[in-house]
């Protein structure tokens, strides 16, 4: 009997926004990077793919920080589950020169922003919060969370 160990829902997330919202959701992204004077900005999902970009980043560069910022934003999501701290609200990683800024946007996506004055980070702190209380209505509602007892149970065997 073989058994197997069930993917973390938040991993099997394939949703993304409606077409409808995209300009919407990229001028408020473009807004966020120019107001924060940040290098590049990236709305993902937490599948590990970017869905939006803004600033000095190609589609190769989205697509490597986003791997990296899926993966610290998952990772302070567990170690709050993990310490029952809580949700994280935000990630900070500070630089020699400059810092990463990484938000969840509900249970499916994530922000990150990369600026190269860490000096700003109340300012960004705060755009970021004005940020998804703006987009949030843009987003789909969280797929995950509508499923049901469509994902398997945790520790379950197959």
């Amino acid at each position: 009997m073989a058994t197997t160990t069930p993917t973390p829902p938040r991993l099997m997330n394939t949703i993304a926004p409606d077409p409808e919202h995209h300009g919407r959701l990229q001028d408020l992204l473009d807004e966020l990077v120019r107001d924060t004077a940040a290098s590049y900005g990236v709305v993902f999902g937490t599948h590990g793919l970017h869905l939006l970009r803004s600033g000095d980043l190609g589609q190769v560069g989205a697509e490597s920080v986003t791997a990296i910022m899926t993966n610290v934003l998952l990772l302070s999501r567990g170690a709050g589950k993990l310490t029952t701290r809580g949700e994280a609200e935000t990630v900070v990683v500070r630089y020699a020169s400059g810092a990463l800024a990484l938000a969840p946007l509900g249970d499916s996506f994530g922000l990150g922003l990369l600026t190269g004055d860490a000096e700003k980070l109340a300012l960004i702190a705060y755009a970021i919060a004005r940020f998804t209380t703006r987009a949030a209505h843009l987003l789909p509602p969280d797929a995950l969370s509508s499923a049901g007892g469509l994902m398997p149970a945790p520790g379950g065997a197959r």
